[in-house]
């Protein structure tokens, strides 16, 4: 399978209309020409203007120039900046198994470095765009039986602002699809499980609750939650 890039696409607006997007685009693609033909598919009112800059594997570690509240998956192939292929994700297709047989092969990930400027490890948070934002329902709602508290807040707040449910949602498909081995992690949450099915088990249960599908997640007894010094 062909590797997909990450880019940063600008456009010179001095001499025409902006598209509806603005002066900027984040694709995720094959190649320039491939993630111009996606920017343009977006585009019904006429040419795409002029490009002005185009930035190859731009790293998400730092502020993107536009400092956009809300982004798409980089790592699918598709316009992520405005947030479009939210709705056209890979997820979609994703089996009973939370399995998907299109997935394609993530971008490298954004070298993230220490104040010695080494370079930290990949995780697979990493890749979730506006992480720190989804903190907690991805991570805090989980830890020390907060669910039954916390779990009716969380799909309160992603019917109230509904472009933070599908990330949420869109984020909680990505834990299950990524499976990363016990050597990276030993599950997403915090939660000590015997297996991944189990876990995947108790994430779909968490989605299929926030977004409005399953009445209930799954509550965790007392005695199985980590115990804080657990390690990461």
């Amino acid at each position: 399978m062909s590797m997909v890039r990450r880019f940063w696409i600008e456009f010179d607006v001095r001499d025409c209309p902006a598209p509806w997007f603005g002066k900027a685009i984040g694709v995720t693609g094959f190649d320039v020409r491939d993630c111009l033909s996606m920017a343009a598919d977006l585009v019904t009112d006429g040419p795409l203007p002029p490009v002005r800059r185009i930035t190859v594997d731009i790293s998400l570690a730092a502020p993107l120039p536009l400092n956009p509240r809300h982004l798409g998956v980089p790592v699918w192939r598709g316009v992520w900046y405005p947030p479009v292929n939210l709705g056209t994700g890979p997820i979609r297709a994703i089996d009973s198994k939370g399995v998907s047989g299109d997935y394609p092969t993530p971008v490298p990930p954004s070298r993230r470095r220490t104040r010695t400027e080494e370079p930290l490890r990949s995780m697979w948070w990493d890749e979730i765009p506006h992480f720190d934002a989804l903190w907690w329902p991805l991570m805090d709602v989980h830890r020390d039986g907060r669910m039954r508290y916390h779990a009716p807040q969380v799909r309160d707040m992603c019917v109230r602002d509904p472009t933070y449910g599908v990330l949420v949602r869109e984020a909680l498909d990505y834990m299950i699809v990524r499976r990363p081995t016990p050597q990276e992690w030993f599950d997403p949450t915090g939660i000590r499980f015997a297996d991944e099915r189990e876990l995947g088990e108790y994430l779909r249960a968490f989605r299929d609750y926030v977004a409005g599908i399953r009445p209930e997640p799954i509550y965790l007894p007392p005695g199985e939650q980590p115990a804080r010094d657990a390690p990461p």
